[in-house]
Protein backbone atom coordinates (compact mmCIF):
# COMPACT_ATOMS: atom_id res chain seq x y z
CA UNK A 1 0.00 0.00 0.00
CA UNK A 2 1.35 3.30 -1.00
CA UNK A 3 1.92 6.05 2.14
CA UNK A 4 -0.38 8.63 2.47
CA UNK A 5 2.08 12.23 2.12
CA UNK A 6 1.06 14.28 5.13
CA UNK A 7 2.33 18.08 5.53
CA UNK A 8 2.80 18.64 9.43
CA UNK A 9 4.12 21.50 11.29
CA UNK A 10 7.69 20.35 12.77
CA UNK A 11 10.13 17.33 11.79
CA UNK A 12 10.05 13.54 12.88
CA UNK A 13 9.35 12.54 16.58
CA UNK A 14 6.85 15.88 17.00
CA UNK A 15 3.73 15.98 18.19
CA UNK A 16 2.69 16.75 14.87
CA UNK A 17 3.93 13.28 13.78
CA UNK A 18 2.74 11.42 16.45
CA UNK A 19 -0.65 12.81 15.43
CA UNK A 20 -0.25 11.87 12.04
CA UNK A 21 0.91 8.41 13.15
CA UNK A 22 -2.39 8.21 15.58
CA UNK A 23 -4.84 9.46 12.65
CA UNK A 24 -4.06 7.62 9.67
CA UNK A 25 -2.99 4.19 11.68
CA UNK A 26 0.17 3.99 9.91
CA UNK A 27 3.13 4.74 8.82
CA UNK A 28 3.23 8.09 6.59
CA UNK A 29 5.31 9.89 4.35
CA UNK A 30 6.14 12.93 5.94
CA UNK A 31 5.96 16.23 4.82
CA UNK A 32 8.14 18.24 7.24
CA UNK A 33 7.22 22.11 7.15
CA UNK A 34 8.99 24.99 9.24
CA UNK A 35 5.91 26.80 9.73
CA UNK A 36 1.96 26.33 9.46
CA UNK A 37 1.74 28.27 6.56
CA UNK A 38 3.42 25.60 4.07
CA UNK A 39 0.75 22.94 5.50
CA UNK A 40 -2.09 24.10 3.43
CA UNK A 41 0.70 25.27 0.73
CA UNK A 42 1.23 21.52 -0.19
CA UNK A 43 -1.50 20.26 -0.33
CA UNK A 44 -2.53 22.76 -3.25
CA UNK A 45 0.96 21.76 -4.56
CA UNK A 46 -0.17 18.27 -4.55
CA UNK A 47 3.03 17.40 -2.28
CA UNK A 48 0.96 15.91 0.06
CA UNK A 49 -2.09 14.35 0.23
CA UNK A 50 -3.48 15.92 3.88
CA UNK A 51 -2.50 17.95 6.49
CA UNK A 52 -2.29 18.02 10.16
CA UNK A 53 -2.51 21.17 12.15
CA UNK A 54 -3.08 21.79 15.52
CA UNK A 55 -5.65 24.31 16.66
CA UNK A 56 -6.24 23.99 20.16
CA UNK A 57 -4.70 22.97 23.56
CA UNK A 58 -6.64 22.43 26.79
CA UNK A 59 -4.60 24.36 28.67
CA UNK A 60 -3.23 27.38 25.91
CA UNK A 61 -6.47 27.51 24.16
CA UNK A 62 -6.86 28.22 20.77
CA UNK A 63 -4.09 29.00 17.74
CA UNK A 64 -5.63 31.73 16.42
CA UNK A 65 -3.31 32.16 13.17
CA UNK A 66 -4.12 28.48 12.36
CA UNK A 67 -7.86 29.32 12.11
CA UNK A 68 -6.98 31.93 9.53
CA UNK A 69 -6.00 28.58 7.22
CA UNK A 70 -8.84 26.89 6.85
CA UNK A 71 -10.57 26.94 4.34
CA UNK A 72 -8.15 27.76 1.56
CA UNK A 73 -10.00 26.98 -2.01
CA UNK A 74 -10.81 23.02 -2.48
CA UNK A 75 -9.42 22.24 0.97
CA UNK A 76 -11.55 21.24 3.89
CA UNK A 77 -11.38 19.51 7.56
CA UNK A 78 -11.36 15.54 6.55
CA UNK A 79 -11.56 14.71 10.29
CA UNK A 80 -9.79 15.74 13.87
CA UNK A 81 -8.06 13.57 16.47
CA UNK A 82 -6.81 14.75 19.99
CA UNK A 83 -3.93 13.38 21.88
CA UNK A 84 -2.19 13.42 25.25
CA UNK A 85 0.72 15.78 25.75
CA UNK A 86 3.01 13.89 27.68
CA UNK A 87 6.95 15.29 27.92
CA UNK A 88 9.81 13.29 28.42
CA UNK A 89 13.20 14.46 29.80
CA UNK A 90 15.49 12.74 27.14
CA UNK A 91 19.02 12.60 27.12
CA UNK A 92 21.47 10.48 25.90
CA UNK A 93 22.27 6.93 27.18
CA UNK A 94 24.00 6.88 30.31
CA UNK A 95 23.28 10.20 31.28
CA UNK A 96 21.92 11.27 34.62
CA UNK A 97 19.69 14.68 35.64
CA UNK A 98 22.18 15.32 37.69
CA UNK A 99 24.66 15.70 34.61
CA UNK A 100 22.73 17.96 32.85
CA UNK A 101 23.64 21.97 32.83
CA UNK A 102 20.77 23.04 30.28
CA UNK A 103 17.56 21.51 28.55
CA UNK A 104 16.38 22.79 25.09
CA UNK A 105 13.08 22.93 23.98
CA UNK A 106 9.57 24.69 22.66
CA UNK A 107 8.89 27.92 24.76
CA UNK A 108 5.62 26.10 25.59
CA UNK A 109 6.73 22.51 26.63
CA UNK A 110 9.44 24.49 28.98
CA UNK A 111 6.49 26.60 29.98
CA UNK A 112 4.42 23.62 30.85
CA UNK A 113 7.27 21.48 32.63
CA UNK A 114 9.03 24.44 34.73
CA UNK A 115 7.44 23.25 38.35
CA UNK A 116 9.21 19.86 37.69
CA UNK A 117 12.86 22.07 37.34
CA UNK A 118 11.99 23.46 40.13
CA UNK A 119 13.69 21.42 41.83
CA UNK A 120 17.13 21.48 39.70
CA UNK A 121 18.34 24.82 40.01
CA UNK A 122 21.37 24.28 38.46
CA UNK A 123 19.71 23.14 34.92
CA UNK A 124 19.31 26.54 32.51
CA UNK A 125 16.02 25.83 30.77
CA UNK A 126 16.95 27.18 26.63
CA UNK A 127 13.79 28.07 24.27
CA UNK A 128 14.24 26.66 20.94
CA UNK A 129 11.67 26.37 17.71
CA UNK A 130 10.38 22.78 18.32
CA UNK A 131 10.22 20.12 20.62
CA UNK A 132 11.62 17.14 18.26
CA UNK A 133 14.28 19.11 16.38
CA UNK A 134 15.87 20.50 20.59
CA UNK A 135 15.78 16.03 20.68
CA UNK A 136 17.47 15.66 17.38
CA UNK A 137 20.42 18.42 17.92
CA UNK A 138 20.97 16.14 21.40
CA UNK A 139 21.47 13.34 19.46
CA UNK A 140 23.34 14.71 16.59
CA UNK A 141 25.91 16.33 18.35
CA UNK A 142 26.21 13.78 20.97
CA UNK A 143 25.58 16.55 23.97
CA UNK A 144 26.42 14.86 27.25
CA UNK A 145 25.47 17.64 29.39
CA UNK A 146 22.27 18.92 27.67
CA UNK A 147 18.92 17.31 27.74
CA UNK A 148 15.50 17.92 25.83
CA UNK A 149 11.90 18.19 26.60
CA UNK A 150 10.13 15.82 23.75
CA UNK A 151 7.71 13.17 23.71
CA UNK A 152 8.69 9.42 23.89
CA UNK A 153 8.61 9.26 20.21
CA UNK A 154 10.92 11.67 19.72
CA UNK A 155 13.21 9.48 22.00
CA UNK A 156 12.00 6.19 20.23
CA UNK A 157 13.29 8.22 16.67
CA UNK A 158 16.26 9.82 17.78
CA UNK A 159 18.06 6.92 20.05
CA UNK A 160 17.51 9.27 23.17
CA UNK A 161 16.57 7.92 26.85
CA UNK A 162 13.86 9.10 28.90
CA UNK A 163 15.31 9.54 32.46
CA UNK A 164 12.08 11.25 33.50
CA UNK A 165 8.15 10.93 31.84
CA UNK A 166 5.29 13.00 32.30
CA UNK A 167 6.94 15.81 33.70
CA UNK A 168 4.43 18.44 32.71
CA UNK A 169 2.70 20.48 35.83
CA UNK A 170 -0.99 19.64 34.73
CA UNK A 171 -1.17 15.90 33.71
CA UNK A 172 -4.32 16.31 31.72
CA UNK A 173 -3.36 17.95 28.80
CA UNK A 174 -4.20 17.34 25.69
CA UNK A 175 -4.15 19.04 21.98
CA UNK A 176 -6.32 18.83 18.88
CA UNK A 177 -5.37 18.46 15.91
CA UNK A 178 -7.50 19.30 12.46
CA UNK A 179 -6.66 16.96 9.18
CA UNK A 180 -7.23 18.95 5.91
CA UNK A 181 -7.20 17.54 2.47
CA UNK A 182 -9.50 17.54 -0.30
CA UNK A 183 -10.99 14.45 -0.18
CA UNK A 184 -14.72 14.53 -0.35
CA UNK A 185 -16.88 12.49 2.05
CA UNK A 186 -19.82 10.93 1.42
CA UNK A 187 -21.83 11.84 3.69
CA UNK A 188 -25.33 10.46 3.07
CA UNK A 189 -23.83 7.16 3.01
CA UNK A 190 -21.85 7.24 6.27
CA UNK A 191 -24.02 7.32 9.25
CA UNK A 192 -20.37 7.66 11.75
CA UNK A 193 -19.96 11.63 10.32
CA UNK A 194 -21.84 13.86 12.93
CA UNK A 195 -19.88 16.71 13.16
CA UNK A 196 -19.19 20.42 11.71
CA UNK A 197 -16.82 23.11 11.73
CA UNK A 198 -17.71 26.50 9.72
CA UNK A 199 -17.57 30.33 9.94
CA UNK A 200 -19.61 32.37 10.14
CA UNK A 201 -20.45 36.11 9.75
CA UNK A 202 -23.36 37.69 11.22
CA UNK A 203 -25.02 40.96 10.85
CA UNK A 204 -23.86 44.17 13.21
CA UNK A 205 -26.99 44.42 15.16
CA UNK A 206 -28.50 42.86 18.53
CA UNK A 207 -29.74 39.80 18.81
CA UNK A 208 -28.01 38.56 15.81
CA UNK A 209 -25.36 35.93 17.56
CA UNK A 210 -28.74 34.36 19.63
CA UNK A 211 -30.58 34.08 17.08
CA UNK A 212 -28.17 31.36 15.23
CA UNK A 213 -27.52 29.71 18.79
CA UNK A 214 -31.26 29.08 18.80
CA UNK A 215 -31.49 27.26 15.53
CA UNK A 216 -28.75 25.17 16.60
CA UNK A 217 -30.45 24.13 19.67
CA UNK A 218 -33.89 23.95 18.17
CA UNK A 219 -32.55 21.40 15.55
CA UNK A 220 -30.48 19.36 18.49
CA UNK A 221 -27.15 20.36 17.55
CA UNK A 222 -24.25 20.43 20.56
CA UNK A 223 -22.15 23.39 20.21
CA UNK A 224 -18.67 21.84 21.04
CA UNK A 225 -16.98 25.11 20.38
CA UNK A 226 -17.26 29.07 19.38
CA UNK A 227 -14.54 31.24 18.38
CA UNK A 228 -14.59 35.06 17.25
CA UNK A 229 -12.25 36.71 15.36
CA UNK A 230 -12.31 40.29 14.36
CA UNK A 231 -12.23 40.83 10.43
CA UNK A 232 -9.72 43.12 9.79
CA UNK A 233 -11.88 45.41 6.83
CA UNK A 234 -14.85 45.51 9.08
CA UNK A 235 -14.11 47.04 12.58
CA UNK A 236 -16.12 45.49 15.19
CA UNK A 237 -17.31 43.41 13.11
CA UNK A 238 -16.20 39.08 13.93
CA UNK A 239 -15.73 35.63 12.17
CA UNK A 240 -17.43 33.11 14.62
CA UNK A 241 -15.74 29.66 14.04
CA UNK A 242 -18.29 26.87 15.04
CA UNK A 243 -17.97 23.53 16.03
CA UNK A 244 -20.77 21.13 16.82
CA UNK A 245 -22.38 17.89 16.38
CA UNK A 246 -25.69 17.14 14.69
CA UNK A 247 -28.33 13.86 15.10
CA UNK A 248 -28.04 13.37 10.99
CA UNK A 249 -26.58 14.83 7.90
CA UNK A 250 -30.00 15.36 6.43
CA UNK A 251 -30.91 18.24 9.71
CA UNK A 252 -27.18 19.61 9.04
CA UNK A 253 -28.43 20.39 5.72
CA UNK A 254 -31.66 21.39 6.39
CA UNK A 255 -30.15 24.09 8.82
CA UNK A 256 -27.43 24.91 6.62
CA UNK A 257 -30.56 26.05 4.22
CA UNK A 258 -31.92 28.20 7.12
CA UNK A 259 -28.84 29.71 8.07
CA UNK A 260 -28.36 31.38 4.85
CA UNK A 261 -31.34 33.76 5.93
CA UNK A 262 -30.13 34.19 8.61
CA UNK A 263 -26.07 35.56 8.71
CA UNK A 264 -24.62 37.28 6.33
CA UNK A 265 -21.99 34.52 5.38
CA UNK A 266 -21.80 30.95 6.44
CA UNK A 267 -18.44 29.02 5.05
CA UNK A 268 -18.90 25.28 5.88
CA UNK A 269 -14.79 24.42 6.89
CA UNK A 270 -15.47 20.50 7.02
CA UNK A 271 -17.80 18.04 7.81
CA UNK A 272 -17.18 14.51 9.67
CA UNK A 273 -16.65 12.44 12.56
CA UNK A 274 -16.33 13.21 15.92
CA UNK A 275 -13.05 12.02 17.71
CA UNK A 276 -15.07 11.34 21.34
CA UNK A 277 -12.35 11.21 24.35
CA UNK A 278 -12.77 7.73 24.87
CA UNK A 279 -11.17 7.32 21.76
CA UNK A 280 -7.65 8.28 23.55
CA UNK A 281 -6.80 5.11 25.96
CA UNK A 282 -7.77 2.93 22.84
CA UNK A 283 -5.05 5.29 20.69
CA UNK A 284 -2.39 5.06 23.63
CA UNK A 285 -2.24 0.88 22.98
CA UNK A 286 -2.15 1.32 19.25
CA UNK A 287 1.02 3.92 20.02
CA UNK A 288 2.47 0.67 21.88
CA UNK A 289 1.62 -1.47 19.21
CA UNK A 290 3.50 0.92 16.52
CA UNK A 291 6.78 1.10 18.77
CA UNK A 292 7.01 -2.56 19.07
Amino acid sequence: MEKKKVAIQGIKGSYHHQAARMFFGEEVDLVQCENFKEIPQHITNGTAQYGVMAIENSIAGSLLQNYKLLGQKGQCIQGEIYIPIEHSLLVNKGQTIEDLKEVHSHPMAILQSEQFFEQYPHIKLVEETDTASSAKKVADKNLKDVGAIAGEIAGEIYGLEAIKTNIQTIKNNYTRFFIIGTHKHNYTANPEINKASMRIVLSHEKGSLAKVLSIFSIHGMNLTKIQSMPIMEKPWQYNFFVDLEFPTYDTFKSVMEIMKHQAEKVEVLGVYKEWKMEHINRDAMRSEEIKK
